[in-house]
């Protein structure tokens, strides 16, 4: 989530003061903030209170911060699930799992969390009172107890039905000098002691082989090996904490903020853990905090005008809850998909995130020894070991993105360019886009929150190196790149791609998922270059989405029509393989047609210069590229290994330059039709005897690089010029 930025001292100071303030008088706060002058002091002052006391008119904290927290990435909101347990293959409303937990039912984070499935078997607990031990819990009686000790008033692990636990188990005094362990604890914690103190008695429990490790409670209880106690800052717990070395967790859950330090998340992910950092997992709380205060801004002037009744405010805050939940989820599940993608591309280019890390400590104030970013060595050494970036350090890398391309927007025109409103008006719930339209495009921050939803949006959706990728290999800015990614998400559609593929659920492998994902991005990364290397997007935006978006909806309807045989082949076995996946095959045949996007830019630039239609001009486009090997070249030269960025540039303008040809030469030939079929049109063009001379050779020796590949481009330019001079001689 990205919103103002921090004021430091602030925060903790405006919490003293919240603090202070009476309880029932808490329900009006948002609106002191909402009736401010200074609009950031608004936002600050809002937030800090609906963080620090809960809202008796808008509850949607204690709603949202357990979902959220508990479940990074959940499905469409009906059906929310965990991600991270989603990519261990355990889908947490199907398949039962067990669970080591810190804190206890009475607690809000952890008493939501513990009641968000009853596919949960909670093994173990504790919190500064007591150990709970359930060896083999059934999953259904005990969530139906720890439901009966949520709706007490109060409750500890002592009021636990005994009769429910499993046998072996109990509820035990964490002061305890010796604590006995029955046969059935020592195989659940794979311990052979008899007995322990209560304090290594929780350091058993935080090391059992478990699925989920739920943090909801206080205190920090994991560290890394190369840190002291002292340095923790938790004396209480120096007797407990454990190193994220030790741990057997598949997966940990952090709802309470400083669970583990920084480094002991960076170790316990090392070592394979899926791990977040708290920010990360309690970013719904954050999120529903500023909705809050940005509707309560938005009604205020209606309520001061005498437009809008305070019992009718009351009544549509209310209305609004589960929307805002909706919307809170939304970004908070593809915010931790942003994460599981950025782990799987960085594993695959490494240099990109190493540079991107480079990037933000010259230009966003990032400081990696604060923030416990790895050195060059140590990401030398990790990729000599088949590591990478851990999560944990993703998730810091993300938030500096974030901040800097929020901030790269601000400083321009962009979050008031009217074809981008929209964004504005998807923020806010739909009761209030129905009722208000007029309000919100009057918001006093609708500057700021709409290049918070462009920032979230790109970042989430497209990747946190994307922007940082298409300016070092197309040579632009940063508003460049996001100008014309804004352009290519709404030609492509790409909401409704999300849509689909979030709707497959636990249908369809999550690994499979990100693979589509993946190509898409892919997809946009290359329509991307293509606008920048055409100069497309620069000026309006309606005219450039008004241009591409119904001609290209055509193209892709009837896409495989159009390729080759061979082409074709490639295609439907790509489907094939998708369907078997479990993907259906409206949604297979969209995945497999993202290879031709920016081809298909192309397709409509010859329709439109040559006066042909569509549907012909891709045939002759797709012809023309069977004939001269042009998609095999182009996919060697995006696979070339770089050294540099400006090698890398080098190869992306060689990529371009080839779809120009391609495009140059397809127009030419549409234009010669019908008077030469393709051969007869290409039989004249000399170079291109030297250019197939030239690729028969490079494919046999296999040495495809920058400089064989710019010979060959640069022969296929010849036979293009060779091909227009023609045409000019003989007065067509």
């Amino acid at each position: 989530m990205i919103s103002i930025p921090v004021v430091p001292g602030l925060i903790e100071t405006l919490h003293h003061l919240v603090r202070q303030i009476p309880a029932g008088s808490v329900a009006t706060f948002g609106d002191l903030a909402a009736g401010l002058g200074d609009p950031i002091a608004a936002r600050w002052v809002g937030i800090v209170a609906a963080k620090s006391v809960p809202s008796q008119e808008m509850p949607w904290h204690r709603i949202v911060r357990a979902d959220g927290s508990f479940s990074p990435l959940p499905e469409p909101v009906s059906r929310l699930r965990s991600r991270l347990l989603a990519e261990e293959g355990v889908d947490v409303h199907r398949d039962t799992f067990t669970v080591v937990a810190i804190g206890d039912m009475s607690g809000d984070v952890f008493g939501n969390g513990m009641l968000y499935t009853d596919r949960i078997r909670l093994q173990a607990a504790f919190n500064h009172m007591h150990v709970f031990l359930d060896p083999d819990p059934d999953p259904v009686s005990s969530y139906a107890e720890r439901r009966r000790l949520f709706e007490l008033p109060r409750s500890t692990w002592d009021d636990y039905d005994r009769s429910l636990i499993s046998e072996g188990g109990g509820v035990f005094e964490r002061s305890a000098k010796s604590i006995p362990l029955s046969p059935q604890v020592r195989a659940m914690l794979g311990v052979e002691d008899e007995a322990l103190s209560g304090q290594a008695l929780i350091q058993a429990v935080l090391r059992m082989p478990v699925d989920l490790l739920w943090n909801g409670g206080i205190g920090t209880y994991v560290k890394a090996g190369e840190e002291r106690h002292g340095e923790v800052g938790d004396s209480a717990n120096d007797g407990v904490r454990v190193n994220g070395a030790e741990l057997r967790a598949r997966v940990v859950g952090e709802g309470g903020n400083l669970g583990f330090t920084q480094l002991g998340r960076i170790e316990y992910a090392l070592r394979g853990g899926r791990i977040n950092t708290d920010a990360i997992d309690n970013s719904a709380g954050v999120d529903s905090s500023d909705h809050e205060v940005n509707i309560k801004i938005l009604l205020q002037p209606l309520t001061a005008s005498g437009g809008l009744a305070q019992e009718q405010r009351n009544a549509l805050l209310a209305d609004m809850t589960d929307e805002v939940a909706r919307l809170v989820l939304r970004h908070n599940h593809d915010q931790a998909r942003a994460l599981s993608l950025a782990l799987r591309y960085s594993r695959k280019d490494p240099a990109l995130y190493a540079s991107l890390l480079d990037y933000l400590v010259e230009s966003a104030g990032l400081n990696p020894r604060v923030e416990f970013l790895p050195t060059a060595r140590q990401l030398e050494e990790r990729r000599r070991n088949g590591e990478g970036f851990t999560r944990p350090e993703l998730a810091i890398m993300l938030a500096y993105v974030k901040m800097g391309l929020y901030r790269r927007l601000l400083e321009t025109e962009l979050p008031g360019e009217p074809h981008l409103q929209h964004y504005l008006h998807d923020y806010f719930p739909h009761q209030l886009r129905e009722r208000y339209p007029e309000a919100i495009e009057q918001h006093r921050l609708k500057r700021e929150i709409t290049a918070t939803v462009i920032t979230n949006t790109l970042v989430d959706h497209l990747g946190i190196a994307f922007v940082h990728r298409g300016m070092r290999d197309n040579g632009a800015s940063a508003i460049e790149v996001v100008r014309a990614a804004l352009i290519a998400l709404e030609v492509l559609e790409t909401r409704a791609f999300f849509e689909r593929v979030e709707a497959l659920g636990a249908t369809v492998d999550a690994e499979a998922q990100y693979e589509a994902i993946a190509h898409l991005v892919s997809a946009v990364e290359s329509v991307v270059s293509w606008m920048l290397f055409n100069n497309v997007g620069l000026g309006d935006f309606e005219h450039a989405v008004g241009k591409y978006r119904a001609p290209l909806q055509a193209l892709r309807a009837e896409l495989r029509t159009y390729l080759t045989e061979g082409q074709r082949e490639r295609f439907d076995a790509r489907v094939a393989g998708l369907v078997e996946q479990g993907f259906g095959a409206d949604l297979a045949a969209d995945i497999a047609g993202l290879d031709h996007m920016a081809s298909a830019f192309g397709i409509i630039e010859v329709a439109g210069s040559t006066g042909e239609g569509v549907a012909d001009a891709a045939r002759r486009f797709f012809e023309l590229g069977q004939r001269l090997t042009l998609g095999w070249l182009r996919e060697e030269l995006q696979a070339v290994p770089t050294t540099g960025p400006w090698e890398k540039a080098a190869l992306t303008d060689l990529v371009m330059d080839l779809r120009e040809v391609q495009q140059r030469l397809t127009a030419t030939f549409v234009k010669e039709r019908p008077a030469h079929e393709l051969e007869e049109f290409l039989a004249p063009l000399a170079p291109l005897t030297r250019y197939q001379d030239a690729l028969a050779s490079v494919r046999a020796a296999d040495a495809l690089d920058l400089a064989s590949g710019t010979v060959l481009v640069r022969l296929l330019k010849q036979a293009e010029a060779a091909a227009a001079k023609s045409r000019v001689r003989e007065g067509r």
